[in-house]
């Protein structure tokens, strides 16, 4: 989980809703390098916010101060090149997964059937939980602040996590 992640990372909506939620995108910007979304995750988030979930804002405002760089041609790359992909996933994570095959990069999502195919593809792997889980090894989060952020996700915004703490998911090496 520690070890750097190929670039660039290819964030999807949940992933950026979740960390939006505790006001921790800036968090996200300043830990890892070359962070990408795709413009079906800015959709949306752009919908979310429209529908009343304004806690989103914080997830544009860094897309659109160019933090989160938006990898353009994933829309016009999944229809010509992975159809089945497109057939198999939503929009959001389905050009996430092309934009994080195309260049190489990491993709990171917690949607299960994105997952499955990632593995398929041998796309390097994370989610949110690994992204905290990273944060804690490198020492640039606390276990108490990645903890406290997992909480508001599971409560507040019913987000599923196999666990209940990220000291569950920290390696069996790793000493606090």
């Amino acid at each position: 989980m520690s070890e750097s992640f190929s670039r660039p990372v290819v964030l999807d909506a949940t992933v950026l809703s979740n960390y939006a939620s505790t006001n921790s995108v800036a968090w996200l910007t300043t830990t890892l390098d070359d962070l990408q979304t795709v413009p079906a995750v800015r959709t949306e988030l752009e919908q979310g916010c429209e529908v009343g979930y304004a806690y989103l804002e914080h997830a544009i405002d860094v897309l659109e101060s160019g933090q989160i760089g938006i990898a353009t041609t994933a829309p016009e790359q999944l229809q010509q090149d992975y159809p089945e992909v497109q057939t198999r996933l939503d929009p959001g994570e389905a050009e996430a997964l092309v934009a994080a095959h195309t260049a190489a990069g990491t993709l990171v999502t917690d949607d299960g059937p994105a997952r499955a195919l990632a593995a398929d593809y041998d796309i390097t792997l994370t989610g949110s939980i690994g992204l905290l889980v990273r944060g804690v090894v490198l020492e640039d989060l606390t276990v108490e602040t990645a903890d406290e952020w997992l909480m508001t996700w599971i409560e507040e915004r019913n987000y599923y996590s196999p666990v209940d703490s990220v000291t569950a998911a920290l390696p069996d090496d790793f000493e606090e």
